[in-house]
């Protein structure tokens, strides 16, 4: 326990810039931690938890926005030694947007060197670090006008290719519209899409060994590039079974999956009813129920109510690889924060999600081309609760969404049927 706790207190320390960098400045000392033997305190709320229900604007809904050839500014304002490490993952960027504009902002007497290497559109100098000696601690507030003053024309996106997060804040003063670094631990950037800074936490965590300079921008390039392909369309490679027969829909089908591994992703079943009466008002459209052969029973329970020439009920009748086979062929899927959803959103199908409390949405929300995740944006999420009944705040994070919401969710991705849009 004692070697744990010694772990556990060098993982409080905030991380400083070190190395080639950034100079290491003294690191204050962590707070206390418990004992082992000591009980742990519960921090007691005083204000009950809030719920706004609506559609998760994701950082990958955002760079989905930015189309199919997005523009990019590579900033890489640091030393000589500095930009010859980031050549690979340069390269990776232009590999990744072979038809995009790729300009560099650099150290101006990094310009010539970096236009003979055949990847840039255009190559712009901005002097910000010094030849010798250490970099500012903070953005100096005169280096912010000047970047600003340098009237660069507006790229989609910036990505910042500096491991220490020293220059991080000169991107906001930048006309772009999608930010990506690294972040340091404990410090907060308006980065859209980011990997924690490595270096200075290995060292005083004293947990792992960072990776060698050249391989840590290389993962952060592949990070952008693997985001991108998930919003656009390059789907992950999911075997497809045999399809089952299913009544030849006019309008085609629309897949509901409403069961979960835990009950406390469910969302109440009379919301089910309602969108599902709601859709097969919408048109000649009928209704694929998936599960597993435990949910069988809510899918039926649900399905009792509707028209059965309409709906077809496959829980418990298809392994992994036939279900892909139903979400492959649907209009849309609605599901929950299950394997149906990402499955669905991996496979480029119009996907809505109803994501619970229980886990991080930003971690574990499905991805994918045509994607809509709604949220009760609880305050107490992620509570990360087995138990429905260990919930103390009736459950709201899924309860306040309405089918009302859930439609809204489905006209988002641009869904109409026979005609009738969705609202």
């Amino acid at each position: 326990m004692a070697r744990l706790r010694d772990l556990l207190t060098a993982m409080w320390k905030p991380s400083a810039p070190v190395g080639g960098d950034a100079a290491a400045p003294l690191v204050p000392e962590p707070p206390a931690l418990p004992c082992a033997e000591a009980e742990p305190v519960q921090p007691v709320s005083q204000l009950p938890p809030s719920f706004a229900p609506g559609l998760w604007d994701s950082p990958l809904c955002r760079l989905a926005a930015l189309g199919p050839t997005p523009s990019l500014l590579v900033v890489k304002l640091d030393h000589a030694g500095d930009f010859v490490t980031a050549l690979p993952a340069i390269r990776r960027l232009r590999e990744a947007f072979p038809a995009s504009r790729l300009t560099l902002l650099c150290a101006p007497f990094m310009r010539d060197f970096a236009a003979t290497t055949g990847l840039f559109d255009a190559v712009h100098g901005f002097n910000y670090y010094p030849a010798r000696g250490h970099p500012p601690a903070a953005v100096p507030d005169e280096a912010l006008a000047a970047v600003a003053a340098l009237d660069l024309p507006p790229a989609d996106i910036a990505i910042d290719l500096r491991h220490a997060d020293d220059s991080r804040a000169l991107l906001a003063a930048l006309p772009v519209r999608f930010r990506v670094g690294f972040a340091g631990l404990g410090a907060r950037h308006a980065l859209d899409l980011a990997l924690p800074e490595m270096e200075a936490s290995a060292r005083t965590g004293g947990l792992l060994a960072p990776l060698p300079a050249g391989v840590r921008l290389s993962a952060l390039a592949e990070v952008l590039a693997s985001a991108f392909r998930a919003v656009h369309g390059q789907w992950a490679p999911i075997p497809l079974g045999a399809p089952p027969a299913l009544p030849a829909f006019p309008d085609g089908y629309v897949v509901l999956a409403p069961g979960a591994r835990l009950a406390i992703k469910l969302w109440p079943e009379e919301n089910w009813r309602v969108l599902a009466e709601r859709l097969l008002g919408a048109g000649a459209l009928g209704l694929v129920f998936t599960g597993t052969t435990e949910e069988e029973p809510l899918c039926a329970a649900i399905a009792a109510a509707l028209p059965a020439d309409r709906v077809v009920n496959l829980a418990g009748r298809q392994d992994l690889a036939g279900l892909a086979a139903v979400i492959h062929g649907s209009r849309a899927v609605v599901a929950l924060d299950s394997a149906p959803a990402h499955m669905a959103a991996a496979l480029g199908r119009p996907t809505l999600c109803l994501f619970s409390g229980l886990a991080d949405i930003q971690s574990w929300a499905p991805a994918g081309p045509r994607v809509a995740v709604l949220s009760a944006h609880a305050s107490c999420a992620p509570c990360f609760l087995n138990d429905v009944a260990d919930c103390t705040h009736g459950h709201g994070c899924m309860t306040s969404l309405t089918p009302d919401h859930a439609l809204a969710g489905l006209a988002a991705l641009g869904l109409e049927f026979a005609g009738v849009p969705l609202h």
